[in-house]
């Protein structure tokens, strides 16, 4: 069973996710994530290593460093590395105290660099004699890791990061200090039995071949195919690495007695994160939604009684989970919330920690489902409070599509780019991304030509019958309520796809007949917002929007 909970220290908590298999454990697995966007593409997998380690008994815990993710903490801190340490070390002793005695530590990617120095460490400041360490696909030392996620960053956004102040890699925002602190990290081989799990492509490095040398007695070094298929594809088409998985399983399961302990965890559904400027605190619920069981987090001061500073819910892009690129919805949410506006993030189904993992498992980009999972939110959480919905790229089409079914005050459409009215089938995004991918999408210098010549009456007609994307048809719904506003926000690649849409026509045509229709045109950034520059000016931008819709704000009694 999952358990959702905050640990750790209680005035910087970090969420978890507990799993305790039926009849007691017989041992335990902390599972350190890995760092930046890994960690979210890595999210799905490493819940399916979870669900696999609970179906034989061993209980697990999944959670976010302190400062990323979920937990609490500002990004960027000078001490990220200690945080990250500490965090490892808050994990272990969770499991500790629920009762369970034998701890394998694992670790992906960057995550593996953590879970080896927290090793270190661990028997030193806890007593602790740890069974084993496994290392998924650990980098040999920071200093790898940085540099692969600066050319990463590079190819990615198409410019360096030149902030003297922090440095921006994918989804992850270093201090100078926690760069410096990585820069120091080695991956040397500790006297504890291994598993090291490696590509097949970097098995004949000479720093492989040197640390698989200095392995200790009982230790293992495997070689991993299929892996780029999972961390380095875009989320839409991410292949779990079932076989990996297997064999982290198998290679635990041995080392674990067979006699069981019961599991008694102190589940905290609750945590304050963070305060506002004047004091007040910032909390946090864990919740399950729906017929689904989606998980949901609810961000709200402490001190808010009613929902006249409204509702604003946080759409999820892509196949990802809830937090978004550089923490931008968690942060977004507790900024909402320090200001009277209560936040809710959440993962649809077959996202982050909604719904069981599957092998093969559809995403639901653009799809119905997706709707309808929101739909049951706002029916359960949110109820009749003044709602804005906040989206990016295929969550912003969420958000105007919502608006069919729930009045909406204020949409916000983040890097929209798919402004068809029907979605697609599940799955069914990942099959045209993948052909989009190899180059063989039908007809498309076809189509291409025809939508550039029709006319604009024949293009309304087409688009109606689903044959073009139509902005005016996608935002038709939300524009119409009264008193409504949608914002569009358009980094330049999006601005150049709206117009290749003639969305600024369809703008046009919407406020000849009153709607409050407002379009920002970004002259910097990237789609995915994974510029720090984009990322913090929208931030910006929505919080501002907010306020004007729902002025009341802070609580009554406070500044």
């Amino acid at each position: 069973m999952q358990h959702d909970t905050w640990f750790g220290d209680p005035e910087a908590p970090s969420l978890g996710f507990l799993h305790v298999p039926d009849g007691g454990a017989r041992g335990g697995v902390v599972i350190c994530p890995p760092l930046g966007y890994e960690q979210v593409l890595g999210y799905r997998g490493l819940r399916l290593l979870s669900q696999q380690l609970e179906q034989r008994g061993i209980a697990s815990l999944r959670f976010d460093y302190r400062g990323e993710g979920d937990a609490s903490g500002e990004t960027a801190a000078p001490d990220a590395g200690e945080r990250w340490i500490a965090t490892v070390t808050d994990a272990v002793r969770a499991l500790r105290d629920a009762g369970v005695e034998r701890i394998v530590l694992a670790g992906l990617a960057a995550g593996g660099l953590l879970a080896a120095e927290a090793a270190r460490r661990i028997r030193d400041s806890m007593g602790v004699d740890l069974e084993g360490l496994v290392l998924w696909d650990a980098p040999l030392s920071g200093h790898r890791f940085l540099r692969r996620q600066r050319s990463l960053f590079d190819l990615t956004v198409g410019e360096p990061a030149t902030d003297p102040e922090r440095l921006t890699l994918l989804s992850l925002t270093l201090h100078p200090g926690a760069v410096e602190w990585l820069e120091g990290v080695q991956l040397t081989p500790l006297p504890l039995d291994t598993l090291a799990l490696v590509r097949r492509a970097e098995l004949t490095s000479p720093a492989v071949e040197r640390f698989a040398a200095e392995l200790p007695p009982g230790s293992e070094l495997h070689p991993i195919d299929g892996h780029a298929e999972w961390i380095e594809a875009a989320s839409a088409l991410a292949v779990l690495p079932a076989e990996t998985i297997g064999t982290i399983v198998d290679w635990v399961d041995a080392r674990l007695p067979h006699d069981r302990l019961a599991v008694r965890p102190d589940i905290q559904h609750e945590a304050t994160v963070g305060y506002a400027p004047d004091g007040g605190a910032i909390v946090e619920r864990l919740l399950r939604v729906g017929p689904e069981r989606l998980f949901v987090i609810e961000t709200a001061r402490a001190d808010a009684h009613d929902d006249l500073g409204g509702v604003t819910v946080l759409q999820p892009g892509s196949a990802e989970h809830r937090v978004g690129p550089g923490r931008f919805q968690v942060i977004a949410a507790r900024a909402l919330a320090a200001r009277g506006t209560r936040a809710i993030r959440f993962d649809r189904r077959g996202t982050g920690d909604s719904t069981l993992v599957r092998i093969g498992e559809p995403n639901l980009i653009f799809a119905e489902e997706w709707i309808d999972d929101v739909d049951a939110l706002v029916r359960e959480v949110v109820g009749d409070a003044p709602t804005a919905h906040v989206g990016l790229c295929s969550g912003a089409w969420v958000a105007a599509r919502i608006a069919d079914r729930h009045p909406t005050k204020l949409t916000v459409l983040l890097s929209p780019t798919y402004f068809k009215l029907h979605g697609l089938p599940a799955g069914g995004y990942a099959e045209l991304a993948a052909l989009d991918q190899a180059g063989r999408i039908p007809f498309r210098d076809l189509k291409a030509r025809i939508r550039k010549h029709t006319p604009g009456w024949l293009w309304r007609i087409a688009a109606r019958l689903q044959l073009f994307h139509d902005p005016e048809t996608l935002l038709g719904p939300a524009t119409r309520q009264p008193g409504s506003v949608v914002a569009l926000m358009l980094t330049p690649e999006d601005t150049d796809n709206f117009a290749h849409h003639r969305g600024p026509g369809a703008v046009a045509r919407l406020r000849r007949r009153g709607a409050d229709l407002r379009v920002t045109d970004y002259p910097f950034g990237d789609h995915s917002l994974f510029g720090a520059q984009v990322r913090s000016a929208m931030l910006r931008d929505v919080l501002d929007l907010t306020e004007q819709a729902f002025p009341v704000g802070v609580p009554a009694g406070r500044s």
